[in-house]
């Protein structure tokens, strides 16, 4: 490893507990309201109740922090959730970073895959995964509603 390398790792590394916990509060506060939006089918988030899995990622996450990561299931076209949402939202095909991300997986990441291929792994056409950064999770989700409700 670089000494540049080691350097910024150890500079992340400091603030990675505070990371972890707001990116956690955050993308429980977006998928307690996803899972209200009438354009939604299905939010899944190992923080809620509905989650099939919920007692045991309560015993596996430390403190309640689920982490970042949830997806969800829109109704309508999701190339058109894609164009209408707005910041704090950034459009790419990564994870785990500071900025929240949003992805049309269909269109996206599993753009290249047979379409009978990606629904047999569960990747409907409205498949949308999140990556919850550090933003005001208010700001989040207004954004969010404002694209949803143009279904």
């Amino acid at each position: 490893m670089s000494p540049m390398t080691a350097y910024i790792i150890l500079q992340t590394m400091k603030t990675m507990g505070l990371r972890i916990k707001q990116q956690s509060a955050s993308a429980m506060k977006i998928a307690t309201f996803l899972e209200g939006h009438p354009n939604v089918t299905r939010c899944v988030y190992p923080g809620l109740a509905s989650f099939p899995q919920k007692e045991l990622a309560d015993r596996q996450h430390r403190n309640g922090l689920h982490g970042g990561m949830l997806w969800f299931d829109v109704k309508g076209d999701p190339i058109k959730l894609m164009d209408n949402i707005k910041r704090p939202w950034t459009l790419c095909e990564n994870l785990g970073a500071t900025e929240s991300i949003i992805t049309a997986c269909a269109v996206m990441t599993h753009a290249n895959m047979l379409k009978e291929d990606r629904l047999k792994v569960g990747i409907v056409d409205g498949f949308i995964r999140i990556s919850v950064g550090i933003e005001d999770p208010d700001d989040l989700i207004r954004s969010l509603d404002d694209a949803l409700n143009m279904l």
